[in-house]
């Protein structure tokens, strides 16, 4: 069964990002093609952490919506799973798959048993896939990794072989190793590598920006798709600009871009806790104001403020100064 269509564009899960109102966001542009949530972790979400019901809201399109978990363990990722499943049944809501990390490298996931520590045990992942499959009969199952802690072609392949073969749908490569940020361009070629040897849709995540390091993706390493993390924040309408200019090149549209950051904190303040108002507003506000010409000058005082209605006001008050900026062409 394939769950993704060709040249697939996938919102990543990012902490503090990939909430409702991001999503709410990238959907009134048109959408992409499966979304993500905040990372989770099986652990805390089977022993009642009180977040997790906002990390794991799947609106505003469930059924394309995955739950990203990190799990120490297969018999604690079942347990979350089968709750996941009573919980959205209870809310009259599809399951929309679930996404297995092994690709963090956040101190303290690692060393929680989860993320990128999987990669030493591709014996362990596999199974923990096994686990997922055997209960995720008839939804989406996806894997998410990096490259791992050495570079190593023949290793990276036994191990994507191994969770292809333990029952996941497709995996989605970050081609950088644990210790690699975002500084240096990831090394791509292992996704054509991996799209070349597995028998699943293989989708990149990273430097993904534009039509052509999409196409190079897609067309030049044979990816099934992309997922994109920062540059959706960035630019919302990213998914729609891509999907109509790689029907046609020269595709372009105009973007109010102060009413999309306006529509950002309404959603905020309607989906989100109060408590996650400040955080998730600064979080987004310090890509967005990529934007603006003098947006960096607006991104430190967003960094800054104390609370919503100051952000606001700082965000208003930008386009007073600017005008000319609130609509733009994007192309």
């Amino acid at each position: 069964m394939s769950f993704l269509p060709p040249r697939a564009l996938i919102l990543a899960p990012m902490v503090e990002l990939s909430h409702v109102a991001l999503r709410d966001l990238i959907a009134s542009f048109g959408g992409c093609d499966r979304y993500s949530t905040e990372m989770s972790g099986a652990a805390a979400y089977v022993a009642g952490a009180p977040w997790d019901r906002w990390f794991l809201d799947t609106t505003p399109e469930p059924g394309l919506t995955s739950v990203q978990f990190f799990a120490p363990d297969a018999p604690t990722l079942a347990q979350a799973i089968a709750k996941l499943r009573r919980e959205l049944a209870a809310a009259g809501l599809p399951f929309g798959g679930v996404d297995l990390n092994f690709g963090c490298a956040a101190p303290q996931i690692e060393k929680a048993g989860g993320g990128v520590s999987w990669m030493k045990d591709p014996e362990g992942a596999a199974a923990l896939v096994a686990t997922a499959r055997s209960l995720l009969p008839d939804e989406p199952l996806s894997c998410k990794l990096r490259l791992g802690y050495e570079e190593s072609a023949p290793g990276l392949v036994s191990f994507c072989r191994g969770l292809a073969d333990a029952g996941a749908d497709w995996l989605t490569l970050h081609p950088r190793l644990r210790h690699e940020k975002f500084r240096r361009t990831g090394k791509w070629a292992y996704v054509g590598l991996l799209s070349g040897e597995l028998d699943i849709p293989v989708i990149g995540n990273g430097d993904v920006r534009d039509l052509a390091s999409f196409r190079a993706a897609v067309d030049g390493q044979g990816a099934g798709g992309v997922m994109i993390g920062r540059e959706a924040v960035r630019r919302p309408w990213i998914f729609a600009l891509l999907r109509g200019q790689d029907g046609d090149p020269a595709f372009s549209m105009i973007v109010d871009v102060l009413k999309t950051g306006m529509d950002f904190l309404d959603l905020l303040k309607r989906r989100l806790p109060p408590e996650f108002h400040l955080s998730r507003a600064r979080r987004f506000f310090f890509y967005y104001c990529d934007n603006l010409s003098f947006g960096h000058h607006l991104r430190f005082a967003i960094q800054n403020a104390p609370d919503l209605d100051t952000i606001e006001r700082l965000f208003l008050s930008y386009f007073e100064q600017v005008p000319a900026e609130r609509v733009q062409k994007q192309a």
